[in-house]
């Protein structure tokens, strides 16, 4: 266990328990939250349809490494986001997680690790993704290790204090950052060992709706988050207000995939991926029409974890079939 770990976290009475080998599995791999998994595995899939179709490139074994350090580097920011909101107390004082969307893994909350073995399983991971990334660097080329390093790093600073991105209203533009533009751009040089343009171009959409997922799952920890001083963007705009943001998130995305499409970026059979829009306005009343109400928030979220995994799906077989 760190030796910054507050004795407070002793009163919380947060102790680990000793289980079977195959339940201790079950508990590892719900702290690093599977379920959001596609926001990293579509965009990896982007990048490299982009490069089969662009570079007539692809590598299965570079492939199959490349996805394995993106999950590597998901699951540790997980992990680690976990622990420095168990720090903050922005996850210990809500009574009401909407878990699996919001509130964290609660893996700490329940006992079932402790902070220091949650604090030590985050680093693992972020450290085995960086070993990875060395390995696919050395392969393919320093670019990549620029883009892998700038992923493992915004993934500690999005909750480590002192920088805190996500405390500081500023998650939504790391979280573009690090499950649209990195991800696609890593991946197709992983294949190309190179950079393009049309890959830049086919991660924007993917990168404002990662950013709609976690401005909508701020939502429900709304009063917790304000209280432990943890001001995401939210928190920063209040509800009433930060529900009328919401939309430009989708916005954003659906004209990325018609400005993409105009300039050749993509094919025009991308402009299905703007079949979502009367969802996307659904998902915003509701989520206006929510007001404090946690459990009315729930089809502004399943909406939008939709639209990004048709979006993503849309366009990678938009790229390898258009």
């Amino acid at each position: 266990m760190p030796s910054a770990l507050p004795l407070a976290f002793r009163a919380l009475g947060v102790q680990a328990v000793t289980a079977a080998p195959a339940g201790r599995i079950a508990v590892f791999l719900a702290a690093a939250r599977p379920q959001f998994f596609p926001a990293i595995v579509l965009p990896v899939l982007l990048g490299t349809a982009v490069a089969w179709r662009e570079a007539q490139a692809f590598h299965p074994v570079l492939f199959l490494l490349a996805m394995l350090a993106a999950l590597l580097c998901h699951a540790g920011a997980n992990v680690v986001n976990d622990y420095f909101d168990f720090a903050s107390g922005a996850d210990n004082l809500n009574p009401t997680p909407l878990t699996p969307y919001a509130g964290g893994s609660r893996t700490i909350q329940r006992g079932l690790l402790s902070p220091g073995q949650t604090y030590k399983y985050g680093l693992t991971l972020l450290s085995t993704a960086v070993l990875l990334g060395l390995v696919l660097a050395a392969r393919t080329g320093i670019p990549l290790l620029a883009i892998g390093l700038t992923g493992v790093a915004s993934a500690w600073l999005y909750s480590a204090p002192p920088i805190a991105i996500n405390y500081r209203g500023l998650g939504e533009a790391l979280i573009g950052l690090n499950f649209g533009v990195l991800p696609v751009l890593g991946a197709y040089y992983v294949q190309a060992q190179a950079l393009s343009f049309m890959a830049f171009a086919a991660s924007l959409p993917l990168a404002f709706l990662a950013s709609a997922i976690l401005y909508v799952n701020q939502f429900p920890d709304y009063e917790w988050d304000r209280a432990a001083g943890k001001r995401t963007l939210v928190v920063a705009l209040g509800r009433e207000r930060g529900a009328r943001i919401y939309p430009l998130f989708a916005a954003a995305a659906l004209l990325g995939v018609v400005a993409a499409v105009a300039s050749n970026a993509l094919p025009g059979t991308s402009l299905l991926a703007l079949a979502p829009a009367p969802p996307v306005w659904t998902a915003a009343r509701a989520l206006a029409a929510a007001g404090g109400d946690v459990a009315r928030m729930l089809p502004a979220i399943r909406i939008t974890i939709a639209v990004h995994a048709f979006v993503g799906i849309v366009l990678i077989f938009a790229v390898l079939l258009g």
